[in-house]
């Protein structure tokens, strides 16, 4: 049975206000399982308004402008120049943080946690998010085992890696 959209919207915001949720399949949330990916974001804006493809191109976290974004995933995207936003919208998936921006050791801890935009790792043409430096350097110990376990645990609740 799907979760009715106010409970949904709960969820969501007890996320991105930072008190994680559970992503497993016993989620007492009651989150939608037949959604195969969701994206964190604040007032509808995924990367806190951050530039997705700046991770890649510039290896650092770029402030997107408000009069240069695109929907994608049911969320608003933004991009510091129109050049960024076609390269996303030419591979919007290559570009789109994994799990959905959640922060990537919360993941594979089975939590969803808002990020740090600003704090980030680009592995194997793939960009993690951070909740913070502190956390970032824990995940840094393992980041191959990290992964492995937040993928599994991502595809677990019925998601994909990215949305």
């Amino acid at each position: 049975m799907a979760a009715c959209p106010t409970i949904v919207r709960a969820l969501l915001l007890t996320v991105i206000l930072g008190t994680g949720v559970a992503l497993s399949k016993q989620d007492p949330g009651g989150f939608d399982k037949t959604i195969n990916f969701a994206v964190n974001n604040r007032d509808g804006v995924a990367i806190h308004g951050y530039d997705p493809v700046a991770y890649f191109d510039d290896l650092e976290a770029v402030p997107g402008e408000p009069g240069i974004e695109t929907v994608w995933a049911g969320t608003r995207w933004r991009f510091s120049s129109e050049r960024n936003r076609a390269r996303f919208l030419d591979d919007p998936r290559r570009y789109a943080p994994q799990y959905g921006g959640f922060e990537a050791y919360g993941v594979a801890l089975g939590k969803a946690y808002d990020v740090d935009p600003t704090v980030f790792d680009v592995i194997d043409g793939k960009l993690y998010l951070h909740r913070n430096d502190r956390v970032r350097e824990l995940w840094q110990r393992n980041p191959g085992g990290y992964i492995a376990e937040a993928d599994a645990a991502w595809r677990d609740r019925g998601a994909e890696a990215s949305p």
